[in-house]
């Protein structure tokens, strides 16, 4: 079973994050994930190979991110675009497992809502060429 859900607006502290990753899911014993971390910060991105590396940067200001790690019955996915969304996805044997990481997200959803930067509106001006100014 997969689940996914847009929380628009939304940035999941990295506390948060760390504790969906080692105390919500149930990983396998003796199963190593696969994972992938990728951020982006203006014109930087980076790709991490270690979990401690990538959340050191999650914590600061960026513009976009995005953890997977893949167990064999078990996907987690988030990623985030600032001022936008964060997006969930958990692909699980069972919709309790499932239900049970959606319902940590969904509780820290209103307190984790950014607040809308609001950039002022494009102005086109429209200058006729063979006007004289």
């Amino acid at each position: 079973m997969e689940k996914s859900k847009l929380y628009p607006q939304a940035y999941f502290p990295t506390d948060k994050v760390e504790h969906i990753l080692h105390k919500v899911i149930q990983a396998p014993k003796n199963e190593e994930p696969t994972t992938f971390y990728y951020l982006t910060r203006g014109d930087e991105s980076w790709r991490f190979e270690r979990e401690d590396e990538f959340l050191n940067e999650y914590r600061k200001e960026h513009d976009n991110s995005f953890l997977k790690r893949t167990y064999k019955q078990l996907v987690f996915k988030i990623r985030y675009a600032r001022n936008n969304y964060t997006d969930i996805t958990v692909v699980a044997p069972t919709s309790q497992e499932i239900d049970k990481v959606f319902d940590v997200f969904d509780k820290l959803y209103p307190q984790s809502k950014q607040s809308s930067t609001s950039t002022s509106p494009s102005i086109y001006v429209n200058v006729d060429p063979n006007s004289v100014i």
